[in-house]
C-alpha cells in the first residue's frame, strides 16, 4: 500500500502501518520532552502505545478471520494514527454473518481484558487504582487489560462506522429490510454524532473530531446501502454504454491530451487492432505526461486488466465488484464479444433517472 511499511502478513491477510503513525510517537516524544518528563517515562508511554497498536491489529484480525469463515477475504489491515481499518472485500448481506463478523473486534479486546486481568490478579494490582500509578514495567498490563476494555466499548456505541452500528444493523436485518435498518442504525449514528460535537465543544475538543467522523461515516454508510439496495433488480446491460471514446494503444498521449480536452469524458477505452484491449483514465493521461512526456505511448500508462463482465450479470454485483477493485469502468461482455463498457458514474446517473421517474 502507498505510503505504508509492509509488517508482515497472517493468513493471507497483509498488515501495513501508515506513514502518518510515526507523527503520532513524534508528538508523544516532544510533548513530553516539552513537559520535562525523563527519557526513560517517555519511552515507556512509547511502548504502551505500540502495545496497545498491537491489541489493535489484533482486533482487526478478529474481524478478518470472521469475514474468512464466510468467505469473504480481507485485501489488507492498515494502522493509522486513531486506530486501525481492515478492508474487508464485502460486508455479509446476512444479518447473523454481519452480527458476528461486527463483533468479533470488540470480542478480541474483551478476551484479552479477561486474559490480562486474571494475570493482574495474581502480581496484586487492582485495576481500579489506575489513576494512581504510572506506567512502569510491574503496571504495563494493568493499562493495557484496562485499555483493551475502553476499545471494546468504544466500537460498541451504536453508531456507524463503530463495530457497534454494524451490529445494530444486524439485529435490526433480522425483521427489517437492510436499507431500512441501516437508515435506522444510521440515524441513531448521527444523533450520538450531534451528542458528542455539543459535549465536546465545552469538555474535551477530541469529542468534536470523533462525532464529526460518526456523523460522516454514518451518512456515508446509508447512501452506500441506499445505492445498494437500489440496483437490486438490474442487469448489467441496463446501464449498458455504446458510445464511448477510443484510443489506439501505440497513439501518443498528446492524442489522448486532445480528445480529454474536446470532450467530456475521463475514461477512454485502449484498441488495438480495432479489439479493446484496455482502458485510460484522466488521472493516469496527467501522471504518463509528468513521467514520460507527451510523447509516450499510451499502452504504457493504461489499465489492460479491465474487469469484463456479462451482459446479464445483477448491476448490484457488479457495481460491488468494480468498488472492490477500485475500478470506475468494466468492459461489458456477450459470448465473448465487447459491447461496451459500464463506468460507475453512468450507474450513478441511471439511479438519478429511475428515482426522479418513481416520484
Amino acid at each position: 500500500m502507498k505510503f505504508s511499511l509492509y509488517l508482515g502478513s497472517y493468513r493471507n491477510v497483509k498488515v501495513f502501518i501508515h506513514w502518518t503513525f510515526s507523527l503520532l510517537l513524534l508528538w508523544i516524544i516532544i510533548s513530553n520532552m516539552r513537559q520535562g518528563i525523563p527519557m526513560m517515562d517517555i519511552l515507556w508511554v512509547i511502548l504502551f502505545v505500540l502495545a496497545l497498536f498491537a491489541c489493535v491489529v489484533m482486533h482487526e484480525f478478529g474481524h478478518a478471520l470472521a469475514a474468512q469463515r464466510y468467505g469473504i477475504q480481507t485485501k489488507d489491515i492498515v494502522l493509522y494514527p486513531i486506530g486501525g481499518v481492515a478492508r474487508l472485500e464485502k460486508l455479509p448481506e446476512d444479518p447473523k454473518q454481519e452480527l458476528w463478523v461486527a463483533i468479533a473486534g470488540p470480542l478480541v479486546n474483551i478476551a484479552l481484558f479477561i486474559i490480562l486481568s486474571i494475570v493482574l490478579s495474581f502480581t496484586g494490582y487492582n485495576i481500579q487504582s489506575l489513576e494512581e500509578i504510572k506506567i512502569q514495567p510491574n503496571t504495563m498490563l494493568l493499562y493495557i487489560a484496562s485499555a483493551n476494555l475502553i476499545l471494546a466499548l468504544f466500537n460498541l456505541l451504536p453508531a456507524f462506522p463503530m463495530d457497534g452500528g454494524r451490529v445494530l444493523r444486524a439485529f435490526l436485518s433480522i425483521k427489517l429490510p437492510r436499507a431500512k435498518a441501516t437508515q435506522i442504525a444510521g440515524g441513531i449514528g448521527q444523533f450520538l454524532a450531534i451528542f458528542f460535537v455539543f459535549f465536546g465543544l465545552f469538555n474535551n475538543p477530541i469529542l468534536v473530531l470523533i462525532g464529526i467522523f460518526i456523523f460522516l461515516g454514518a451518512g456515508a454508510e446509508v447512501a452506500h446501502t441506499q445505492q445498494e439496495s437500489f440496483l437490486k433488480g438490474f442487469k448489467v446491460k441496463d446501464a449498458l454504454m455504446s458510445h464511448f471514446q477510443i484510443l489506439g494503444y501505440n497513439a501518443p498521449l498528446s492524442k489522448a491530451v486532445e480528445k480529454l480536452l474536446n470532450s467530456q469524458a475521463t475514461h477512454f477505452v485502449v484498441v488495438k487492432d480495432d479489439v479493446a484491449i484496455g482502458t485510460i483514465s484522466r488521472n493516469e493521461i496527467i501522471k504518463g505526461l509528468e513521467t514520460g512526456g507527451e510523447n509516450a505511448y499510451i499502452e504504457k500508462f493504461s489499465d489492460l486488466h479491465p474487469i469484463k463482465l456479462d451482459i446479464d450479470s445483477p448491476l448490484d454485483d457488479a457495481w460491488k465488484l468494480m468498488l472492490t477493485q477500485n475500478k470506475k469502468v468494466a468492459f461489458i461482455i456477450e459470448n465473448g464479444h465487447f459491447l461496451g463498457i459500464l463506468d460507475q458514474e453512468n450507474i450513478s446517473e441511471l439511479i438519478l433517472v429511475k428515482t426522479a421517474l418513481n416520484q
